[in-house]
């Protein structure tokens, strides 16, 4: 495949911008719920042993109502585009769960999250000036429990990050899994791309509740759509077909909802001009 000038431009850009950041030991997660900020270290092993362990005595409050989940992933761009403030201040407060990838955890975005009674967890890919980048799920429902992954980029070092969150259903003891993910984008081969999936397979392999995974996937060639497409027959995975609107690369869309126990109520990719993707949103209802 014939790659253009430009594309090796930014290639360049990133790999200038990769000397420049921090990289923690450990996966790095922060957290916003009712305690306010942490910063932890979460596996995905405790988190499905927390999971596992979870048994409500009573209904969870703000658990979510099983009849109708709003649903939107969105890579944001890091924040670089005009009009991104109304965009997810608009999103934030239409729907009760906001995947972001590609966020720069500054104020202003922690602030448009807070006001519209979100609680979050961000997986950090990096530290960039003090700042950290990576994927955001946000939710109206308290976490049971939430974990981080994290792959290092094979060509520009910079790590991929990937967040599963599992949360209540209102009159149900199961949970929904919610893996939100920004895909291995720079690799000359599918080894680190498929190691990704991997290991989201790995923690939601013991989860019998409904699934949702969804995000960037970087699905800009047939092999990396197969791997995809891979992954979803392993986790009995459909994906939600969009009629238009989904953001290309090299003739191909890059954002995708993956969903199981789930029925589709409606599904649409929004035009902005406040990122370089689409947003990609679905109604959701968990399946009798």
């Amino acid at each position: 495949m014939a790659v253009s000038l430009r594309s090796w431009l930014v290639l360049a850009c990133v790999i200038a911008l990769a000397s420049c950041v921090v990289l923690t030991t450990d996966p790095r997660a922060v957290i916003y719920g009712p305690d306010g900020l942490a910063v932890r270290t979460l596996t995905c092993k405790a988190a499905v042993e927390a999971v596992r362990a979870w048994a409500p005595s009573a209904p969870a409050a703000g658990a979510l109502d099983p009849s109708r989940i709003r649903l939107l992933t969105w890579n944001i761009h890091k924040e670089d585009d005009d009009g991104w403030r109304e965009d997810l201040a608009r999103f934030a407060a239409e729907n009760d769960l906001l995947l972001l990838q590609e966020v720069r955890l500054i104020d202003a975005l922690t602030d448009i999250l807070s006001q519209a009674g979100l609680r979050w967890g961000m997986a950090s890919s990096f530290i960039y000036q003090d700042v950290d980048i990576g994927v955001v799920t946000a939710s109206r429902a308290p976490s049971v429990a939430q974990c981080t992954q994290r792959v290092t980029e094979p060509i520009i070092r910079l790590p991929k990050s990937s967040v599963v969150t599992w949360l209540p259903i209102a009159g149900s003891t199961k949970t929904l899994a919610v893996a939100n993910m920004h895909s291995i984008n720079f690799a000359l081969t599918l080894g680190a791309y498929e190691q990704q999936f991997a290991e989201i397979a790995q923690a939601l392999a013991e989860h019998d509740g409904p699934v949702i995974l969804a995000g960037d996937l970087n699905t800009w060639t047939d092999a990396r759509l197969v791997a995809l497409r891979e992954l979803g027959a392993r986790l009995g995975l459909t994906e939600i077909p969009f009629e238009s609107g989904r953001s290309r690369f090299y003739g191909h869309e890059l954002d995708h909802i993956l969903i199981r126990g789930l029925t589709v109520e409606s599904a649409t990719a929004i035009s902005v001009k406040s990122s370089d993707h689409n947003p990609v949103t679905a109604v959701l209802r968990v399946a009798k």
